[in-house]
């Protein structure tokens, strides 16, 4: 059974959930048209397309009316309870700030499904997955934090999806006692889930990222980008040295009972090689799309996923000849326009509608007075920095998502009458805060999704298990912005 099972299964099961294949393909309708509407409007900058993208989100949210949980129908009804007082307050303008919020993260999410769609079926993805979760001990951690993060970046969500079921599969194979099964089973997750958390705070792929460019004014990209890989770096040798200590008296045991089973494989350069290589297309073809359509590098990799599923998926079909590669790729396009597109709505709406909230709240709460009362504390710049990632996951813990968090105190922030601390360090800080309430926060998508593909409860998979490492990133964290600030 290949690897990519898990996501094949939940396709075909869920596809069933919508009463109707027309109300699939009806959604599935509105969310390719919000796409295209949303990339020549950001191209262009033209009203019309700018207006059918609100429209299409706006359709699939109702067509979508019985695929969405109540958490999707309370985030629209708030939304809509907060266009209602905005219209009513005459802000027609904040209105339409807060719609074009809504359908650009909507859009975005779904663009970036695109790659993820084209990885999952993809056997040298396949062949890589397998290959980090079936490492020996002393590399295992360090192999699938790396795996988490850097699948992270080309498949999103569908890296928890397609790697967290090769664990246990792995797990279970090695036919252990269920003493170390489950221990194995602990680390391995929670490489899984820490490596994953931290592509936000550099990876152009990332949701946080595309928000953060149109959030906080004077952003150096580049900066952003050199202290965010530092920062994951630094989190994957404290995940490393926690999981080392923690752990270290137990592997002594176990090797001194003879009891460590060890499963190494052999390196599969071939597929690693061609990883590397669709990497290094997505990457020359967005830096063409951002220098022909002069946009930011966020726009040009929403332009350019759409062609990279398609060479992509023409790569997987090249022994076929051109009659079979044209029928494959056809084919395999027609089934992501007709099964994940549709499905992907929850995550639209939601990010969507969250995004939607914080710009609103941000228009609608006494922001002015939140900032003057910020400024006359006279919270030193460090130490601001340091409470915007703890708000953050605090707010995770009542299940208020970070891209609502992030939207208002990136709102908040721009209103003070002097720049708090440096805008890029400003935007590390609200990176940082989404990145660490992934293992800190049970009610946030990624420890939500990681539960939903292992069957653990997601207070287990944060609190009990990633608990002391979300307290010694923060502590990391802290320390961090005090230097910064220092160097200046």
């Amino acid at each position: 059974m290949t690897g990519t099972w898990p996501l094949q299964l939940a396709s075909s099961v869920e596809r069933g959930l919508f009463p109707s294949v027309w109300q699939r393909r009806g959604t599935a309708f509105c969310l390719l048209l919000l796409i295209a509407a949303e990339l020549v409007f950001l191209a262009s900058g033209a009203w019309p397309p700018r207006l059918v993208a609100w429209l299409a989100l706006l359709a699939a949210s109702v067509l979508a009316g019985t695929r969405l949980g109540v958490r999707e129908r309370a985030l629209v009804g708030i939304c809509l309870a907060l266009a209602a007082l905005l219209q009513a307050a005459g802000d027609a303008a904040d209105l339409a700030k807060a719609l074009d919020q809504a359908s650009f993260l909507a859009a975005f999410i779904q663009t970036m499904g695109l790659l993820r769609e084209a990885a999952a079926h993809s056997p040298a993805v396949q062949r890589c997955g397998l290959y980090l979760t079936r490492q020996p001990p002393p590399r295992r951690y360090l192999a699938i934090h790396a795996g988490g993060h850097l699948f992270g970046v080309l498949l999103n969500f569908g890296a928890i999806s397609l790697l967290a079921p090769l664990i246990q599969r792995g797990v279970q194979a090695d036919g252990a006692p269920a003493d170390i099964a489950e221990i194995r089973e602990r680390r391995q997750l929670s490489a899984l889930i820490r490596g994953f958390a931290w592509i936000v705070v550099w990876a152009p792929t990332s949701v946080t990222q595309a928000l953060l460019a149109t959030l906080v004014p004077g952003v150096a990209a580049g900066r952003l980008a050199a202290l965010g890989v530092m920062l994951a770096l630094l989190m994957m040798g404290l995940g490393w040295l926690e999981d080392h200590v923690r752990w270290r008296r137990t592997g002594q045991r176990l090797r001194a009972s003879g009891r460590v089973v060890l499963t190494p494989d052999r390196l599969p350069r071939g597929a690693f090689a061609q990883v590397a290589g669709i990497c290094l297309m997505l990457l020359l073809i967005t830096l063409a799309a951002k220098w022909l359509a002069k946009v930011q590098i966020v726009h040009a990799l929403m332009i350019t996923a759409p062609i990279a599923l398609v060479v992509w998926v023409g790569l997987q079909q090249l022994e076929r000849g051109a009659r079979g590669l044209l029928r494959g790729v056809g084919a395999r396009l027609w089934q992501v326009a007709d099964g994940p597109i549709p499905l992907g709505v929850r995550e639209a709406i939601t990010l969507g509608a969250s995004g939607f909230i914080g710009v609103a709240a941000a228009r609608l709460a006494p922001v002015e007075q939140i900032a003057h009362g910020l400024e006359a504390a006279g919270i030193g710049p460090a130490w601001l920095l340091a409470a915007v990632p703890a708000l953050i996951v605090l707010a995770g813990q009542i299940a208020l998502s970070p891209v609502t968090m992030v939207v208002f105190l990136a709102a908040v922030l721009h209103q003070l009458p002097h720049p708090p601390a440096d805008p890029t360090l400003l935007a590390l800080a609200l990176a940082s805060g989404w990145a660490l309430s992934m293992t800190a926060a049970p009610n946030v998508t990624g420890a939500l999704m990681l539960a939903r593909v292992t069957g653990k409860p997601p207070v287990l998979l944060t609190w009990y298990w990633n608990g002391v490492f979300s307290l010694l990133a923060y502590g990391l964290l802290v320390g961090l912005f005090q230097l910064l600030t220092w160097l200046g």
